[in-house]
């Protein structure tokens, strides 16, 4: 048996003779895609891949097959409940995440055949390249991947490399050719970049002139409806413009709401988020609601 949390070196290694792989990740997240590369570049391509997002799944029964399979859940975990469920089916479980509303629920849970692995230090595709690629040093998309997923922003070329990323079709083959790139094309790539992320930040001061205050859960912040491509960078904003908290809201298919909420350090979410069945990190979290409570929002006072 393993334990929740351990040192970086993993007890539990990835083998090319894996039965029948199955690596499910994070939907729509380049975060989540990014882990999943690793294990994609690692497979050569041999293993079947799952988005998915919170919801999607609600029982053992929506996810194909499991029985006798490696299952590698990558930059996102289930319910302790459904967790369980899967490793009783599989023959191999590894979960490598970094959400800290996650590693809180599943504190305590035992798995007999891998390892449940969280890392509040490293991005969900920094955890998956370290495990799966232990031999060659991390490409430079990792690195700025995990810059803005970490809002550390540590590195002066992050913001034009990922402005050009996130005009990439999510596309394993593509993503390991970027990840391939010497210092030429990576420079010719973050020059397609620039003029981009200058043209979204203007948008995004352009945009945060119509926030609104909201009070959810007793606690002032500032909401804005937005697409959610613009969350991160408008949370910024006006989280910094509140004190508090930033809630971005943009309505989505089948009746549904995506609400994303993101902080200053010193305000943690999660509570807010948990209230409504989402989760995440203390200061990028979020969840979903029907759209008939979108009313109630845009009154400027929300409760669970």
């Amino acid at each position: 048996m393993v334990n929740l949390l351990l040192p970086q070196q993993l007890q539990i290694a990835p083998d090319r003779h894996d039965p029948d792989p199955l690596v499910i990740y994070h939907a729509r997240c380049p975060d989540g895609f990014g882990a999943a590369l690793a294990a994609w570049v690692f497979y050569e391509g041999g293993a079947e891949f799952l988005a998915c997002d919170h919801g999607d799944v609600r029982a053992v029964e929506d996810l194909p097959p499991l029985d006798g399979r490696a299952v590698y859940i990558l930059d996102f975990s289930f319910a302790p409940d459904l967790l369980g469920e899967i490793e009783r089916r599989v023959a191999k479980l590894v979960l490598l995440d970094h959400h800290k509303s996650a590693a809180e629920k599943l504190t305590g849970f035992v798995c007999r055949c891998g390892v449940v692995h969280f890392d509040m230090q490293r991005s969900g595709a920094r955890l998956a390249w370290d495990y799966f690629q232990t031999d060659r040093s991390t490409p430079a998309l990792v690195r700025y991947i995990e810059d803005r997923d970490l809002w550390n922003w540590a590195y002066p070329e992050s913001a034009a490399f990922l402005a050009a990323l996130d005009m990439e079709p999510m596309d394993f083959e593509r993503w390991a050719e970027i990840a391939s790139y010497d210092e030429a094309k990576l420079a010719d790539f973050m020059s397609r970049g620039q003029a981009m992320d200058e043209k979204f930040r203007k948008l995004a001061q352009d945009m945060a002139l119509n926030a609104e205050p909201v009070v959810f859960m007793g606690q002032a912040g500032l909401m804005l409806n937005a697409p959610g491509a613009f969350h991160s960078l408008l949370g910024e904003i006006l989280s910094r413009q509140s004190g508090s908290y930033a809630l971005l809201w943009s309505a989505g298919k089948a009746g549904v709401v995506k609400v994303g909420l993101r902080s200053q350090k010193g305000f943690n979410c999660i509570p807010l988020a948990e209230s409504m069945g989402g989760g995440g990190h203390a200061q990028a979290c979020g969840f979903r609601m029907k759209a008939e409570r979108l009313a109630e929002l845009l009154s400027g006072v929300f409760n669970p």
